[in-house]
């Protein structure tokens, strides 16, 4: 390794932009900021697309800032999956669901909070409503990673701390996610900040441990999947 490298602290696979890795001009972040602030604004203010226009919307908006500003490389976020991805999926999966009952159980004995359905599960899940479902989910871990790599880049301009710029830009996402959950499950904030929230750390973790935001990807399909295929067959 180049003493060039050590000094700043080459790591591959990494987060792209943060560390010149490759170098972002300031019109790229305002372009990242500018994709979620917009997105986040259709959803509270409840924009009405016609058919499945919004969810599809979701997905190229947040993609295409990004294939602007990375001049098309995919491969910045994209890797090849190792053996150990796929373990990680299937784990933090598992404690997913785990946290995410849990919790409900105590917010249910202790604090007789009931939990806020979402509207989707009663659409009609046809060949339609799966494909969109899939285009809508990519959507929404591109529109995690604007926000996580926006404030990733200007923490670490800051502090040239990595992993304290990481943790609290990962915080950031996490609440920023929840937060435009709000509408969809009636502003049941407990709900939001722990399921939507917290709960997401979880899915968010395979992203930041592989850099391959299919891994991330992923398990929020299966994640997402699983209830409605339950609801499919008159379980839930």
């Amino acid at each position: 390794m180049s003493t060039a490298e050590i000094k700043t602290k080459i790591i591959d696979p990494d987060f792209p932009f943060y560390n010149e890795n490759p170098a972002i001009p300031v019109w790229g972040i305002i372009v990242f900021a500018a994709a979620v602030i917009y997105l986040s604004l259709s959803v509270f203010l409840q924009i009405d697309y016609p058919g499945y226009l919004g969810a599809i919307l979701f997905c190229v908006i947040p993609l295409a800032a990004f294939l602007v500003v990375a001049r098309g490389k995919m491969s910045l976020i994209v890797k090849k999956f190792k053996a150990m991805d796929f373990v990680r999926i299937l784990v933090t999966l598992f404690l997913q669901y785990a946290f995410a009952f849990t919790v409900g159980i105590i917010r249910n004995l202790v604090f007789h909070v009931q939990p806020t359905a979402n509207a989707v599960m009663d659409a009609d899940m046809d060949l339609t409503f799966w494909v969109v479902i899939l285009i809508q989910l990519f959507g929404e871990e591109m529109f995690k990673l604007l926000i996580f790599l926006v404030f990733l880049i200007l923490l670490y301009k800051l502090t040239k701390r990595r992993t304290l710029s990481i943790i609290v830009a990962t915080a950031v996402t996490l609440l920023c996610f929840a937060v435009v959950h709000a509408t969809a499950y009636d502003f049941n904030w407990s709900q939001i900040l722990i399921n939507q929230g917290l709960a997401t750390f979880f899915c968010m973790y395979n992203y930041l441990k592989s850099k391959n935001i299919l891994t991330s990807y992923i398990q929020h399909v299966i994640l997402d999947a699983i209830p409605f295929v339950l609801a499919m067959v008159g379980v839930l």
